[in-house]
C-alpha cells in the first residue's frame, strides 16, 4: 500500500509521517510512505504511481487540500483522502471531496491516537477490498475488485475467475492466485476451488458442499473442510 502525507509545515509534516510510519510498521503490512510540502509535488508523484491513501492539510502554500483531493481523485478515484487541519469549520465543506476521514489538528497526543485509529480501520478495510490485476495477452491488464469475485476454479494451467458480472479465463496457478486475495474473506475449499465467503450461504457438511446464495454448489475436500468451517465461523462473527 502506498501512503502520502502533505503539509506545508515541516514540523507537522515530520510528526504525521512519523506517526503514520509507526502505526503501519506495527500492523505488519508492506507499505511505502512519502512526504510532501507542496500539493503539486504530491500530485506529480501521484500521476506516476497513484497513492492508496493521502493525508492532506487543507491550507497548503501552492494549492489547497481540497483542490489536491480533486486532482488526486481524477487520477485515481479509489485513493482514500484523510484531511488533517486546524480549520475545523471546513469539515462540512470537505464532504464534497468524499474523504475517508477528517482529523482536526490538536494536542500531539490526541492527534497521534486519532491517526493510529484511523489507519487501523482503513487498512482493515483496504485489506478486505483490494483491486486485483491480471496479466492478459498482448501486455494488457485486467483489474477486478476482490469483493466482486465469487469464486475461482482451477482448470489445468488456467483458472476461471467467476465474478458477479463476468468470468475471466486466464493462465494462472490457483496457489499463486490465493496469495493475491484478502485473507479474511477468501477460503481454499478444494484443490480446485477458492471461495469468497461473502457469497457462501451455508456449508453442507454431510455432502461436502459449499452452497452459495444463488444455489451454486462447489465441492469441499476433506483436507479443507475443518479449516473452512473454522474460518467461516470467524468470518460470520466479524462480518455479519
Amino acid at each position: 500500500m502506498r501512503f502520502a502525507v502533505c503539509d506545508d509545515n515541516k514540523i507537522m509534516l515530520d510528526f504525521i509521517l512519523g506517526k503514520v510510519d509507526e502505526k503501519l510498521s506495527k500492523l505488519g503490512i508492506d507499505y511505502e510512505i512519502s512526504g510532501f510540502e507542496y500539493g503539486m509535488d504530491l500530485i506529480a508523484q501521484h500521476e506516476k504511481t497513484p497513492f492508496d491513501v493521502m493525508f492532506l492539510d487543507i491550507k497548503l502554500t501552492d494549492i489547497d487540500g481540497f483542490e489536491a483531493a480533486k486532482l488526486a481523485k481524477k487520477i485515481f478515484e479509489k485513493t482514500h483522502i484523510i484531511f488533517i487541519t486546524t480549520e475545523s469549520d471546513l469539515v462540512y465543506d470537505s464532504f464534497d471531496y468524499h474523504p475517508y476521514y477528517f482529523i482536526p489538528k490538536s494536542k500531539p497526543e490526541f492527534l497521534a491516537r486519532k491517526i493510529g485509529s484511523v489507519i487501523e480501520k482503513l487498512v482493515d478495510k483496504l485489506n478486505e477490498k483490494q483491486t486485483i490485476f491480471f496479466d492478459l495477452p498482448h501486455n494488457e491488464k485486467k483489474y477486478v475488485d476482490s469483493d466482486k469475485i465469487i469464486y475461482i476454479a482451477s482448470k489445468s494451467n488456467y483458472v476461471d475467475v467467476v465474478c458477479r458480472e463476468e468470468t475471466i479465463h486466464i493462465r494462472f496457478k490457483l496457489d499463486d492466485m490465493f496469495i493475491k486475495l484478502p485473507a479474511k474473506s477468501f477460503a481454499r475449499i478444494h484443490n480446485r476451488y477458492i471461495l469468497n465467503m461473502h457469497y457462501l450461504g451455508r456449508i453442507d457438511s454431510g455432502r461436502y458442499k459449499a452452497v452459495l446464495y444463488d444455489g451454486t454448489e462447489l465441492n469441499i475436500s476433506r483436507a479443507y473442510k475443518a479449516d473452512l468451517i473454522n474460518k467461516y465461523t470467524v468470518f460470520l462473527r466479524n462480518f455479519s
